[in-house]
Order: structure tokens, then C-alpha cells, then sequence
């Protein structure tokens, strides 16, 4: 139960911070695209999504008692969230939810290979505005699994 807690805490400030990188977009995009300005996107960007990633990580070695391991663990870790895994825990997001983050990893992934002059500031402009339209729903997404998995609890006493 103390487990859960702390996890909880954990990913309440990582969407703290989260909220704040979306805050962080919104003076960038009032910008100009220049070299500059293509970097701060792209590194806003890939703070969001290893934020996130974070979070599902905590949850996968917390709960899941698994983190996928392997050339392609991320890809893996983002469809473990979507898992209905019983007896243990329900999906922590929907496939709807995972559509629109794997676009984020993509580019997180382009981000970690590419020059920041290479960026595509149409793509990372459109990344950017949907920040909000991704947070919102992983949030309830997840404030819905820590409910159910406090219910679980409860009735198990």
C-alpha cells in the first residue's frame, strides 16, 4: 500500500512538470523558426515524452512487476500500458491514448538522431499545440487507475 502511495506522489509531480513544459511551449510558439527556436521545440518535445515514459516505467517496475528489455523496449513499454492485466491491474491508457504518443516517441526518437537544423518545425509545431490534447486525457487516464487499484485495496481488507 505505502508502494502506491509514493508512486502516486511520484507521478503527480511528474505531471506537474509536465503541465509546466506545456506552459514552456506556449511563449515558443510565438516565435519565429530559427535554428534556436527548432532546438527549444525539440527539446520540449522530448522532455514531454520521456516524461511520460517515466511514468509508465515507474508504473511497469511498481506494478507490473515488469520492464521490457530489449533493442525495442520503449515501443514495448508503450503497448504494456494498454494491457488489461488481471488480477493486477486494469489498462493504465487507451489504445487511443497510445496512438497519439507514439507520434511523440517517433519524434523523440527523430530528436535523439538528427541534427537540430533537421528539424521539421511544421511537425514539431503541430506536436507542440497537441501537448494539451494528450496531457489531459493520460491524466484522467491515470488518476482512473490509481481509483480502481485504491478499490482493489479497499475490498481486499
Amino acid at each position: 500500500m505505502n508502494n502506491l502511495k509514493v508512486l502516486r506522489l511520484s507521478i503527480q509531480d511528474e505531471i506537474v512538470k509536465l503541465k509546466l513544459l506545456d506552459k514552456e511551449k506556449d511563449g515558443l510558439l510565438k516565435r519565429r523558426p530559427s535554428n534556436y527556436v527548432l532546438r527549444a521545440g525539440g527539446s520540449i518535445l522530448h522532455d514531454f515524452y520521456t516524461g511520460i515514459e517515466k511514468i509508465f516505467e515507474d508504473i511497469a517496475k511498481e506494478i507490473d512487476q515488469r520492464v521490457p528489455m530489449g533493442e525495442e523496449w520503449y515501443s514495448e513499454l508503450l503497448h504494456q500500458m494498454t494491457l488489461d492485466i488481471p488480477g493486477l491491474r486494469p489498462p493504465v491508457i487507451t489504445t487511443q491514448t497510445e496512438r497519439k504518443l507514439r507520434e511523440y516517441l517517433g519524434f523523440r526518437h527523430l530528436f535523439r538522431k538528427r541534427y537540430g537544423f533537421e528539424l521539421d518545425w511544421e511537425r514539431m509545431k503541430r506536436l507542440l499545440i497537441r501537448i494539451p490534447e494528450v496531457l489531459s486525457p493520460l491524466e484522467k487516464e491515470i488518476e482512473t487507475l490509481f481509483k480502481t487499484l485504491g478499490s482493489a485495496i479497499a475490498n481486499l481488507k
